[in-house]
């Protein structure tokens, strides 16, 4: 109508029949999404896919629906939203991963026909068994770039350019291997060195020109993931008596960032 396109959000009714529910909601929104999902009573017990940034989005998912139905993905491409309805990849690194929440609650071959309708709708996607550690590098990869990259209001690749912004950086991925330690999760990569060579040598060069998903939502006037992101491991710290300054500190700036006041343009 007068040039505008519309789009209708299809709510699940009682009934109804799905053979996977993906979840893409922002962190903070997984669990009302749940508790919708619950409320529709869908027929037949799908299971549910978690492709979101942050920790704690899996261990949501299995509180409502149980662990043989709770899939934990790690997606490492960068979207924006053209318009509702119509995203565009900005940037692509690597394969999406799907993996059961626990080990074998999940029949591999659930997931991996999932990873293959992905893959054949133009998403590589593998099956994986170590979905928590794929969780964790995205972590890795999210808690040293966003929060920096948002403060300062640039790409990825400015902070792989400086001596100061290298040294925040480092000290954020040193924190996340100690409180990763602490939990017993076992990463990709067996030391913060070996991450910092990958994250510098590769991943950043990958991705130079982006802009982090986070300083979008500050421009837009949205609220971050920053509580799923470095204020996960800070809390996560705590809980296991591990410091983390650097993750402490960049959180509390995101959220003072996050005041109508203190947005940037």
């Amino acid at each position: 109508i007068g040039g505008v396109r519309t789009f209708e959000t299809v709510t699940p009714t009682a009934g109804e029949q799905f053979d996977a529910v993906f979840l893409s909601v922002k962190s903070y929104d997984t669990e009302p999404a749940m508790a919708q999902l619950i409320e529709a009573r869908l027929e037949g017990e799908p299971p549910v896919v978690s492709l979101q940034n942050g920790l704690g989005n899996i261990e949501t998912i299995a509180r409502f629906v149980g662990a043989g139905r709770t899939i934990g993905g790690r997606v490492i491409f960068g979207v924006e939203l053209v318009e509702p309805g119509h995203c565009r990849v900005t940037v692509y690194a690597e394969e999406v991963m799907l993996g059961a929440f626990e080990r074998d609650a999940v029949p591999r071959e659930t997931i991996e026909t999932l990873a293959a309708t992905l893959k054949e709708a133009g998403i590589p996607t593998l099956a994986t068994d170590r979905i928590h550690a794929y969780i964790w590098g995205k972590i890795l990869y999210n808690c040293c770039l966003n929060p920096t990259a948002t403060l300062l209001g640039t790409h990825y690749g400015e902070l792989a350019e400086h001596e100061q912004t290298r040294a925040i950086v480092q000290q954020v991925v040193r924190e996340i291997y100690a409180v990763a330690a602490a939990r017993g999760i076992d990463l990709l990569q067996p030391t913060g060195d070996a991450y910092l060579d990958l994250l510098f040598g590769r991943l950043i060069p990958a991705t130079y020109d982006h802009h982090p998903s986070m300083l979008q939502d500050i421009r837009a006037g949205r609220r971050t993931e920053i509580d799923a992101m470095n204020g996960a491991v800070a809390r996560y710290g705590r809980e296991s008596a591990v410091p983390t300054p650097t993750n402490e500190l960049l959180t509390l700036l995101i959220k003072a960032l996050e005041r109508p006041s203190r947005r940037p343009s």
